[in-house]
């Protein structure tokens, strides 16, 4: 399977809650700088990363993710005129003026902020945005949708209905399905926006519900160590796999995968091997999420390590998601010392849960197998659960 690299990049980041604090500060100082004025304000929203559930079988899994340190910052105030123009602290001299009409050939971070000024308040009026795009994300136009909501919305409609995140996270789904993507395994804004630090967010994506689950891994002596390969699973791999996710259910005679209750029964049902792989994944990672989220809501955070590896085989051999980088780190991760590790989301990213003296170590041995392999070296960082979406200052 080929794999679509991203290009090199510096190894390591700024670890820790700090992150945001400087993404709003790069953010308000190129916005001083390109603008000669002020801020109204600045707002942040949080990368999410799924620690199990997130597989390409279709739109109404269970997915436990969280929100990472590392994520957008905006910087925006009225303009005089009814343009948006947004700008990122990339590149602050190359503004992207976005008029009534949704346009073509921009960013997609870019267009993400107009498809979120649409649905926030009715009419766009005039906009200067400035976007600082975190290291991590591996669906920066979804992140910036949320930033740039929670701020519109906050302007146009009052700190009350800024408050209700349930809601802006409907919104915020609604802006990804209808306007920037359609289904991505790497998006999850109702965690980016209704997060709690130091918690794990579990969603049905069925119902559209949530709740926090604790997840003190600082407390445990434990740190997610999240590890960019700067890969992509091929967008036709994902729509191969969601057409034979829902092959099986149809052939089962339920609506989603997730509906299967008797895994041997319907093993035995299929006479397709491949569609016997797909659903033994999809149903055997429903229950894994309910196994963890079982972990956590008892105490048990330092236990869901084996699941995370389990997950990763499974996403491996059952459902064919073939990343050899991803593969790698995740396999390293755990003979230097990880609790367990897989590759998450749509094949950029593997995240490890790694004891905090062990960081170092596991982070340089993924450097040393990457080199071993003459691939470009990863970008990783070590984390904590964050909080979500908010205003900070």
């Amino acid at each position: 399977m080929r794999l679509f690299g991203f290009g090199r990049r510096e190894p390591t980041v700024d670890d820790g809650a700090v992150a945001a604090s400087r993404a709003a500060d790069r953010a308000e100082a190129a916005f001083r700088s390109a603008y000669g004025t002020a801020p109204t304000g600045v707002w942040w929203a949080p990368a999410t990363l799924a620690l199990c559930g997130d597989h390409f079988g279709g739109g109404d899994t269970r997915v436990l993710s969280v929100a990472l340190p590392w994520g957008a910052g905006v910087a925006l105030a009225p303009a005089d005129d009814t343009a948006v123009e947004v700008r990122s602290t990339r590149s602050p001299s190359r503004p992207v003026r976005l008029p009534g009409r949704h346009p073509r050939r921009v960013p997609g971070w870019a267009a993400a902020v107009l498809a979120a000024l649409a649905v926030s308040g009715g009419a766009v009026p005039g906009l200067r945005v400035m976007v600082d795009l975190g290291p991590f994300d591996a669906a920066p136009h979804a992140t910036v949708a949320c930033a740039v909501l929670l701020a519109a919305t906050e302007i146009h409609r009052g700190a009350d209905a800024a408050a209700d995140r349930a809601v802006l996270a409907r919104t915020a789904r609604k802006v990804l399905a209808d306007h920037i993507a359609s289904d991505t395994a790497d998006a999850v804004p109702e965690t980016a926006l209704r997060a709690t630090a130091d918690h794990a967010f579990l969603l049905d994506r069925r119902t559209g519900r949530g709740r926090p689950l604790p997840l003190p891994l600082g407390e445990a002596g434990l740190r997610l160590l999240v590890v960019d390969a700067g890969t992509a699973v091929p967008g036709r791999l994902a729509a191969e796999r969601r057409a034979e996710c829902a092959r099986a259910a149809a052939a089962l005679g339920v609506s989603a995968l997730r509906d299967v209750a008797d895994l041997a029964g319907a093993l035995a049902a299929l006479d397709d091997a491949t569609l016997r792989l797909r659903v033994r994944h999809a149903v055997a990672e429903t229950h894994r999420v309910n196994a963890v989220a079982g972990l956590l809501h008892s105490g048990a955070a330092e236990e869901i390590g084996p699941a995370l590896s389990a997950s990763h085989l499974s996403l491996r051999d059952a459902f064919a998601t073939v990343c050899p980088r991803l593969d790698t780190a995740a396999d390293t991760a755990v003979r230097r010392g990880a609790r367990g590790a897989r590759m998450t989301g749509s094949g950029r990213r593997a995240v490890a849960l790694v004891p905090d003296g062990r960081v170092a170590a596991v982070r340089a041995g993924i450097d040393a197998a990457f080199a071993a392999r003459r691939w470009p070296a990863p970008r990783s960082g070590a984390a904590a659960p964050a909080g979500g979406a908010r205003r900070l200052r």
